[in-house]
């Protein structure tokens, strides 16, 4: 079967899962305290591609070209490293099978190995110190090995000499990788602030910094929310609008009184007495919260709804300051939802015209040339 038929769909199933992704940002786009969500999409592995009962060809010198030159790995950035394997592969473990690449670049883990990277919008702008603003997540992410699935680890001797000793160098048949197409890796949430909009309500609160209100469902779970659209409930607790109580540093937050005042530290005060302290907490690990709906966060779980093992949040005290009378606007920029969404509709096309040319292209092969 022709390979690019499987190609040109995997665009396709990728694409109608990013334009899922806009069309819930644009509906949201006035939903007080909403962060957008962006799609992430990665190529499948990276395969050798060889030529069958190909002769045996002479392995080209070094020197015929730089390509051919092993390169690396450089620090471009504290931590970071940048390496390029020349005429031979890097292997890296995915979870989808070995993947053979040219050029990567890694970070090391917490216990040494060499493995790639992501970066959030958690870190902190203010510093000088670009391990502070970009902070290096290796989470979930693909390991280097020596192509037969021993993990490289700097405690193993020096990275440089790691690097080359595990250079992976294919039979003289082999022309080159080819990958299988794209796939939808995952979704995750832009974190950064919307506006705020001055409301007059005193029981509407924003957040001014990184942080989240703590709320409790139905079923006594702790989930989290930026939204502050708050009211009083039948119980004469603080509440979300549809009925969720918000916590305190001691529990729900009693509203016995007329005067309500939120002063910048979260402290509540009615008629003059201190009743509670809102829970405002900042998250660490924001890439382990999860959308449930109606606004809220939760960590992420399994199938049987339990938190996954070894998954910390990373809870830290809020340091922003809490504004009454405010709330917080979606950080959805319509227009350039709008924009990305007319140029997914272009790619969408595009693919569906490839798939038509390979369609196209079988159809003379079979019914054509066989006749010949």
């Amino acid at each position: 079967m022709n390979r690019g038929l499987y190609i040109s769909a995997t665009s396709l199933v990728a694409n109608q899962r990013r334009m899922e992704v806009l069309a819930n940002n644009l509906a949201n786009v006035n939903t007080t305290g909403f962060k957008k969500d962006m799609s992430l999409t990665e190529t499948f592995p990276e395969k050798l591609l060889m030529k069958i009962n190909d002769k045996q060809r002479p392995i080209p010198s070094r020197r015929n070209s730089t390509f051919n030159v092993y390169q690396g790995p450089t620090e471009v950035e504290p931590g970071v490293y940048e390496a390029r394997a020349g005429r031979g592969y890097f292997v890296v473990e995915t979870p989808h099978g070995k993947s053979y690449v040219k050029e990567i670049r890694f970070t090391t883990d917490e216990e040494g190995y060499l493995r790639t990277y992501y970066t959030d919008n958690k870190g902190d702008l203010r510093t000088d110190n670009i391990d502070e603003k970009y902070p290096k997540k290796t989470d979930y992410e693909n390991y280097i090995t020596d192509g037969y699935g021993n993990r490289l680890n700097e405690n193993d001797g020096d990275i440089e000499e790691l690097l080359r000793e595990n250079v992976y160098y294919a039979k003289p048949n082999v022309i080159g990788t080819m990958n299988a197409g794209v796939k939808f890796q995952k979704i995750v949430t832009d974190f950064s602030p919307g506006n705020l909009v001055e409301t007059g309500g005193k029981f509407d609160l924003a957040l001014n910094g990184p942080g989240f209100f703590k709320v409790q469902g139905e079923d006594g779970e702790t989930y989290y929310t930026r939204d502050g659209s708050f009211t009083i409930n039948n119980e004469g607790n603080l509440s979300t609008l549809d009925g969720r109580e918000v916590l305190g540093t001691e529990g729900p937050i009693n509203i016995d009184g007329g005067e309500f005042q939120v002063l910048a530290n979260g402290r509540v005060i009615v008629d003059g007495v201190e009743v509670g302290t809102l829970d405002i907490v900042d998250i660490q690990n924001r890439e382990f919260l999860r959308k449930i709906g109606d606004n809220l966060y939760d960590i992420i779980r399994d199938e049987n709804g339990e938190p996954f093992p070894n998954i910390d949040l990373g809870e830290e005290p809020f340091t922003g300051e809490v504004l009454q009378g405010y709330l917080e606007e979606s950080n959805v920029n319509a227009i350039s939802e709008m924009v990305d969404m007319i140029t997914l509709l272009r790619d969408f096309e595009a693919g569906q015209k490839a798939i038509r040319t390979q369609d196209e292209m079988m159809d003379k092969a079979s019914n054509e040339i066989g006749r010949v």
